[in-house]
């Protein structure tokens, strides 16, 4: 029993370093950027959203958690992207991730500094700045858009797209809540991308709640096709565990 108490000791005090987060960061982007360069990946839908963040002076850029690894690699436009990312212990891997891809963090997620992650949101969307919203983080429900995106479009008028992307052979976590794909090396692969999604303004909150949902069915309808394509198992979207009895 002092031998279980003494390890489980030395691994909280080894996880509680910031060197750890660094280098397990720097792990996941080394091995993103080698399943880039040694893949054979179709990718759609960049080329759209970069044309939009140019006429548009700015965009949102939405995945699910899930699919949301391999995508700062295929990510080479020069204006500035912010993601935003969980304080929790697997957000500072991927914001460490995310730097070496020259993209950069706002602090937050739907639970926890939420007032002020927002806040920033707008304001670096009001700048021209591209944000990047894994929107069914940090914790789920898997593949279910969170409403704020749609409240972040029609305040700043900024035009919204989704993305995800499959790769044949990839690796599903099964046990984790988002069943993340992991691509492998020397693999073929797709990026899908929705069409393009403005809010206007005025509308009432039954309008809002439809196109939410709109953007999140197409956005499924979109992994589970590249899915199929791919051979992978299906995956489905969590259910909501606040409506849960």
């Amino acid at each position: 029993m002092e031998i279980k108490k003494t390890i489980k000791h030395l691994r909280q005090k080894v996880t509680k370093q910031p060197y750890v987060f660094d280098l397990l960061g720097r792990i996941a982007a080394l091995y993103v950027w080698l399943v880039g360069k040694t893949g054979d990946f179709v990718v759609n839908g960049l080329k759209e959203f970069e044309e939009l963040i140019e006429r548009y002076n700015g965009g949102i850029f939405v995945t699910w958690h899930g699919r949301a690894l391999m995508l700062p690699f295929f990510w080479r436009n020069k204006r500035l992207m912010k993601a935003l990312v969980s304080p929790h212990n697997d957000g500072r891997i991927i914001a460490k991730l995310l730097r070496i891809f020259h993209i950069y963090s706002i602090d937050g997620s739907s639970d926890r500094n939420a007032r002020s992650a927002a806040i920033d949101i707008v304001r670096e969307l009001e700048k021209g700045t591209v944000v990047s919203l894994i929107s069914d983080g940090p914790r789920g429900p898997r593949m279910r858009l969170n409403k704020s995106v749609i409240y972040f479009a029609q305040k700043t008028g900024k035009p919204i797209m989704g993305f995800t992307y499959s790769s044949q052979n990839a690796a599903v976590m099964k046990k984790s809540w988002d069943a993340m794909i992991v691509p492998k090396l020397f693999a073929k692969g797709e990026v899908a991308a929705t069409k393009p999604l403005f809010v206007p303004q005025g509308l009432s909150d039954v309008e809002m709640e439809n196109l939410r949902m709109e953007f999140e069915r197409e956005l499924n309808d979109l992994t589970l096709a590249l899915d199929k394509k791919f051979g992978l198992p299906e995956i489905l979207p969590g259910e909501d565990r606040k409506n849960k009895r």
